[in-house]
């Protein structure tokens, strides 16, 4: 009956609780990049890396005018 006592506390232990979430944390990335990688390699491509990021439009390098306050 003690054996089983403490096998529970040793589940229920904070860094084994961290532990078991930062192992299913990374099963569940290697699990999504495996998928990606699967997609990829049968030709169709991921477009979500290739949307433009807010921002980052091309700026012309003309000078602007001197802009007086009213």
């Amino acid at each position: 009956m003690e054996g089983i006592i403490l096998d529970f506390e040793a589940l229920v232990s904070p860094w084994a609780i961290v532990g078991g979430v930062s192992l299913l944390a990374v099963g569940v990335a290697l699990m999504l990049l495996g998928h990606a990688s699967d997609e990829e390699k049968a030709g169709r491509r991921l477009y979500w890396a290739e949307w433009p990021v807010p921002g980052t439009e091309e700026t012309s390098f003309e000078e602007e005018k001197l802009r007086l306050a009213a």
